[in-house]
């Protein structure tokens, strides 16, 4: 036979509760509510911080790349004038007051250019690098130690930056003996 055991009686204990304790419970029940909305918007509040500092160096940053393009636009289109002085200037014989006032802008003009980031870089003897020197043709030179060699200047080299925004156009020497041996 089963022995089926009595079930355990629940007894639940109604306590009455004055009217200040009910709404001191209740006053507690709404400010641990309240506590945790508090909090929620406090993550909400800090994550949104951390998203708007996160664009704003974004922005920053992409601002700062824009304006460093737009630099590298502006120098290189003024480049050609400043070649053209150059050229004027390196085909002049005399000095007169006109020459001289020409030199002072051509001066002046590279100075402004510089403050903008712009470097030009002189390529003559330099050995030749694609990177940083554009070939019209190559010439025959007696000497071995030019084979390779910038041996001629057409323009200057640029640089903004850090970065060859222009190739120097040059000639490259070629030493017939080097260049026979290099094939061999």
């Amino acid at each position: 036979e089963e022995v089926v055991e009595p079930e355990a009686e629940v007894v639940e204990e109604v306590v009455a509760l004055s009217p200040e304790a009910e709404r001191i419970l209740a006053l507690e029940t709404d400010l641990e509510a309240l506590g945790q909305k508090l909090r929620t918007y406090s993550e909400t509040v800090d994550r949104m911080r951390r998203e708007f500092e996160a664009s704003k160096g974004r922005i920053q940053r992409e601002h700062e790349r824009s304006l460093e393009g737009d630099k590298v636009k502006a120098v290189t289109g003024l480049l050609g004038v400043l070649d053209d002085l150059d050229q004027a200037l390196a085909n002049v014989d005399d000095e007169s007051g006109f020459v001289a006032g020409v030199r002072m802008i051509q001066k002046d003009f590279t100075a402004a250019l510089a403050k903008l980031g712009l470097e030009r870089f002189e390529a003559m003897g330099e050995v030749f690098d694609p990177e940083r020197h554009e070939a019209l043709t190559v010439m025959p030179v007696p000497d071995a130690d030019q084979h390779n060699k910038v041996v001629h200047v057409m323009k200057q080299g640029a640089i903004v930056g850090g970065k060859v925004v222009r190739a120097a156009t040059v000639v490259v020497g070629k030493h017939a003996g080097t260049a026979a041996a290099a094939t061999n």
